[in-house]
């Protein structure tokens, strides 16, 4: 065990020299950037993958299960915003290229700050988890079988009036579970009669009760997980949480939203079984790599379905196609940079824009705005008005670069690297990775058998929307932390309901 330690903290150091080297290339090219901007830019193009190819070697040496979220955060990262670009360079040779929603070719002096941003992003991110690391070293002590806390969470297991306050909780998943599989489905049906272009711009109408329902599933789900399943409770609670956030949604396209439910079944059950602070069996590791491939084929496979294709199958064709139709939110950050003069307001604006929509412009809001008032808030469609009346960054950005497909429906997302560039610059988008490094950090030491249900539910929102932000928003999880906590609201009076009637019984 310890010649196996010593290896390992030996493989870890050479990779942590290698990332110096690399910083110091970066710091050359920084330097001397203006007597050479073409050869420069060429090396920070390939000091990037250098960069995260280093960090994804040092997590496999260290061990992926005891940094599972920094590894799949850096994964994604890879996939979302530089997949891509590295199909592009060896097929075209344009490093400086965008494909996504329009064609585009920075400038040597704008591909020089894109460079810059990317590389910051991977070194700040990397540097603010291992900054929590080593000065937040204190966790939650585990539950044991011998912990008073541990004994008092089984006597309440047993206590009638805690098992009461459980099937509270069950009901309710079930009833949110139907309602949302309703809506899945409904969706799902609505745009099987329509091409896969013209569905972007269909509005399936339901019932408020079963709208309702549908976004307060996760939140319940979450704090069932929270809430210390044993072993075929949290087995169900997965798979119908699979279902609906992930399967059904598989079938209009969006994978991504499949990817992120996959990877937080897979965190749940490493951190369920004990493998974050422990050796995980290689078999396991080899199963999840192998599922991982299986899933970039399905992705495939989707995708040639709802695009009417024919193209033969090829292994490694089917592995490009992912990467090159997955990995188009570089082009996010490379159009904010080419046109973060066109925006009318401030970059904070559009980078506070979802907590203002949480709060003040969510269906929940508006719903209850209508009953109080009889006022119903007009719902825009995708187009002129809608973008002229709101300021959200991701339909912002979609106008400016290309009016026309956007106004017929199409959007080329948002990126937290854009928003931070577009709101306080080059330091911003380096203090604010650091941010992001500091709470993966965080998120990664989630006690999920911890006595305090509603705050490990709110960390499993947070640690489910990590998946995507390379591709969403900095607070893209505001409206869905509503959600959650209207779902824990709305326990909480129940079980005062039911508490109270049980004390007068």
């Amino acid at each position: 065990m310890k010649q196996n330690t010593a290896w390992k903290n030996q493989n870890t150091m050479v990779i942590q020299v290698l990332m110096i080297l690399s910083g110091l290339v970066e710091l050359l090219c920084l330097f001397f950037h203006a007597f050479d901007k073409e050869f420069c830019n060429i090396c920070m193009f390939f000091n990037s993958y250098v960069l995260i190819l280093l960090i994804a070697l040092y997590f496999l040496f260290a061990g992926i299960n005891l940094h599972y979220l920094c590894f799949v955060f850096f994964a994604c990262f890879f996939i979302f915003l530089m997949g891509q670009k590295m199909f592009v360079y060896f097929e075209t040779g344009g490093y400086d290229e965008y494909l996504t929603f329009q064609f585009l070719k920075l400038d040597p002096d704008e591909y020089f700050v894109f460079a810059q941003l990317m590389y910051g992003t991977i070194l700040f991110v990397f540097l603010g988890y291992q900054f929590g690391r080593k000065f937040f070293k204190k966790e939650a002590s585990p539950l044991r079988e011998d912990d008073a806390f541990a004994a008092a969470a089984a006597e309440r297991r047993q206590n009638a009036l805690f098992r009461g306050y459980r099937r509270i909780l069950w009901v309710l998943f079930a009833v949110c579970f139907l309602c949302s599989f309703y809506m899945q489905l409904k969706i799902v049906i609505e745009k099987a009669d329509v091409s896969y272009t013209d569905g972007y711009l269909i509005n399936v109408d339901v019932n408020p009760v079963i709208k309702a329902g549908n976004y307060l599933f996760p939140g319940f789900a979450f704090l069932l997980l929270a809430s210390r399943p044993k072993k075929w409770e949290m087995l169900v609670v997965l798979v119908l949480f699979a279902v609906v956030e992930g399967g059904i949604q598989l079938l209009i396209g969006r994978r991504a939203v499949l990817a992120s439910v996959a990877l937080f079944v897979v965190w749940y059950l490493v951190y369920y079984f004990g493998y974050q602070k422990k050796k995980m069996p290689s078999r396991y590791l080899f199963i999840l790599v192998i599922l991982a491939v299986v899933g970039m084929l399905l992705f495939w496979f989707v995708e040639r379905v709802r695009s009417d294709s024919d193209e033969a199958f090829g292994f490694f064709g089917a592995i490009r196609d992912f990467m090159v139709s997955t990995g188009g939110s570089d082009s996010v950050i490379a159009n904010t940079i080419h046109r973060a003069h066109d925006f009318p307001k401030s970059g904070i604006v559009y980078l506070l824009n979802p907590i203002k929509e949480a709060l003040f412009n969510n269906v929940l809001v508006r719903k209850f705005i209508e009953i109080f008032t009889g006022y119903a808030a007009p719902s825009l469609a995708q187009g002129e008005e809608y973008v002229q009346a709101h300021d959200s960054f991701a339909h912002w950005i979609s106008y400016l670069v290309n009016s026309e497909l956007y106004c017929n429906g199409y959007g080329m997302g948002t990126s937290f690297v854009a928003e931070l560039y577009l709101a306080f610059g080059r330091i911003g988008v380096l203090f604010g990775s650091a941010g992001i490094g500091l709470l993966i950090f965080k998120l990664s030491k989630t006690n999920i058998r911890s006595l305090s249900v509603g705050s490990t539910a709110l960390k499993m929102q947070l640690i489910y929307y990590l998946f995507t932000l390379p591709r969403s928003g900095v607070f893209d999880c505001a409206t869905n932390l509503l959600y959650l906590l209207c779902a824990v609201l709305i326990f909480r009076l129940l079980c005062f309901a039911f508490g109270l009637r049980a004390r007068k019984n």
